[in-house]
Formats: structure tokens, sequence, C-alpha cells
């Protein structure tokens, strides 16, 4: 049985010893004061499962592990699994009714690759009131987004390119640190913008000590050149999907 715990040096040594496959349990860990942490062994983890609302984050290379997560915990409801491993996410899958899967490239960039030259035109931090724009142009946009937006910007560091005082083109990081909601308007694109804020952000995110990476979902056929251009290196697939375990109501 898996039992509860709290961040602990156990925990997010556990967790630091596979990088950077786990850098989005390390960012939820760190940004979320209101999450679940469990583990087979206070002391010595051979897995980390946490719990966020609807979305679920899970570690491990024991199949044990993922037996006891589907036993204790995924027995009636809808469950998400955020940005696990392929070979977790198959073990799981197989065994529920699959409602949706979202398969995406994990990328980080080490700090060596940092090159601050590739940057051509003045960056800021994305103004609060900017959040409303940003959600418009959200892919994901539903009745949460502008509030997680809002929350987003607040709370972390995020990059903007303003043309006559407008915001052109953007980019933030969500509560698990990765970087996303990555946008350029129409009217501003091919100037070099995205690799302007790109860096900027990258740059801020490794001045806090963390290391910058992005979920790059399949079928974006732009996003990975601009994040090879500046710097990242892809490093594995992951995966995101949700589930329906027994018979549960709408």
């Amino acid at each position: 049985m898996l039992v509860q715990t709290e961040r602990s040096q156990a925990v997010l040594e556990f967790l630091r010893a596979d990088l950077p496959v786990n850098l989005n349990l390390l960012g939820i860990i760190d940004n979320v004061p209101h999450i679940e942490i469990y583990v087979d062994h206070v002391e010595k983890p051979r897995g980390v499962f946490i719990k966020k609302g609807y979305f679920h984050y899970l570690y491990t290379k024991e199949d044990q592990f993922i037996e006891a997560v589907m036993n204790q915990f995924l027995q009636e409801g809808f469950y998400g699994f955020s940005g696990v491993e392929v070979s977790i996410g198959k073990k799981i899958m197989e065994k529920y009714h699959v409602d949706w899967t979202s398969p995406c490239t994990l990328y980080y960039m080490p700090a060596e690759n940092l090159n601050m030259k590739l940057m051509k035109h003045s960056v800021q931090s994305i103004a609060l009131e900017d959040a409303d724009i940003i959600n418009h142009f959200y892919t994901y946009r539903n009745e949460y987004s502008l509030e997680a937006i809002r929350k987003d910007i607040k709370e972390r560091p995020s990059s903007a390119v303003y043309v006559d005082g407008e915001i052109a083109c953007w980019v933030l990081v969500h509560d698990d640190d990765s970087m996303g909601i990555m946008y350029t308007k129409e009217n501003r694109r091919k100037k070099g913008y995205a690799v302007d804020v790109t860096i900027d952000l990258a740059a801020k995110m490794i001045e806090r000590g963390k290391v910058p990476f992005l979920q790059i979902v399949e079928g974006n056929n732009m996003s990975p050149g601009l994040a090879k251009k500046c710097g990242f290196v892809e490093c594995g697939k992951v995966i995101w999907f949700g589930i329906a375990a027994g018979n549960p109501k709408e």
C-alpha cells in the first residue's frame, strides 16, 4: 500500500536522480501547495505518485508501484495524467477506457546551451492585464484557463515582446515549471520574436536554479525547430491522457 507523505529530501533526491523526465513532478511539488504525495516507502521510495485535482503525476521504474497506484486510486472515476513517460502511460491505458491522449516530446535546455546573443529585440515580463489576450489565443482555452494564466503571470517568470505598447509575442511558465502557451500574433511573425522570448524566459529559469523544459505536442511541426535553435535538447517521449475507471457518472 502506498502511504501519503510530505515534500521531503528523500522524495526530491529520488526524483532528481532521473532528470529531465521528472522536472514536471519537481515543479508541481515546488509550486503547488495543496497536492497529495504518495510513496511506497517514506525514506527509500521506489516511486512517486502525486494527486492534483483531476490531473495526476507519476514516476517509477517498478511495475509493482504502478499496480499499487491502479489498485489504490484508480477504481471509480475520471483521471487525467500529465506528462508521464510513455512506458508508464501504456501500462495504465491498457487497463482502462481511454478518454483522450496527447503524446508529446520532452525538451530541456542545459545551462551551457543558453545563448543570450540570439536575442535581437527588447523583452519584458507579461503585464497581468494582458492575460485576457493570451487566453483568447490559447489553443486549449477553457473555463479555467484564464485564471490559470493569471496565476502563471503573477507567480512565475514570463516573457513578452511589446510593439507600440501592445503585446506581440509571449511565453509563460506553467505550475509544473514547463514553458508553454507560446504565441506570436500573425501580423508580428517572422521577426524573431519567438526566439527572443524563449531565450529570455530560459535565462530567467536558469537564474532561479531551474532547468528550462517544455513538452511539444505531437503534430506541432513549428515548435521543435524553434526549440532546437534556442538550445533545447530532445530527450524522450511523454504523454498526457485521460481514463475512465469503473462506471463513473458524467
